[in-house]
């Protein structure tokens, strides 16, 4: 199986109720830097904590997977991603689009990820006030 298999079956998998199952251990290198417009992250423990956090926060999340190349030990991955969050959005679906770049070791193992995505969009248009006034900037801009 592939990496990009690999974590695709994982994240496919993750949820509230599985986060502490020890999935995250069998894709990501105990030295794993994940990297994200908002985060950088050191450590599969301090991974772990971040996801549980992030887990317990949503209603909804899931990905739809694109496109993808791996060569060597890297690979690249375009997807879009759906979640639903009480706090944004009146807990309506939002989707980001974004795009992983990933490096892995001899062991099969992820030991950086590095998302892109636009923060904004996922985060910032859907607080209330905030949102207002972010759009009232973009159509300042254009």
């Amino acid at each position: 199986m592939s990496i990009i298999d690999h974590m695709q079956r994982i994240y496919n998998q993750l949820n509230r109720d599985t986060i502490k199952d020890g999935l995250l251990a069998e894709l990501y290198d105990n030295d794993i830097v994940l990297i994200d417009p908002l985060h950088r992250i050191e450590g599969l423990d301090h991974l772990q904590r971040y996801f549980e956090g992030m887990y317990s926060n949503v209603t909804e999340i899931s990905f739809e997977y694109l496109t993808q190349w791996e060569q060597g030990n890297e690979a690249m991955l375009r997807w879009e991603m759906t979640f639903r969050h009480p706090k944004l959005k009146g807990g309506a679906a939002i989707v980001v689009p974004g795009v992983t770049y990933l490096t892995f070791n001899e062991k099969e193992k992820i030991t950086r990820h590095q998302d892109y995505f636009d923060s904004n969009r996922m985060i910032f248009d859907h607080v209330p006030v905030l949102g207002s006034l972010l759009g009232w900037l973009k159509s300042r801009l254009d």
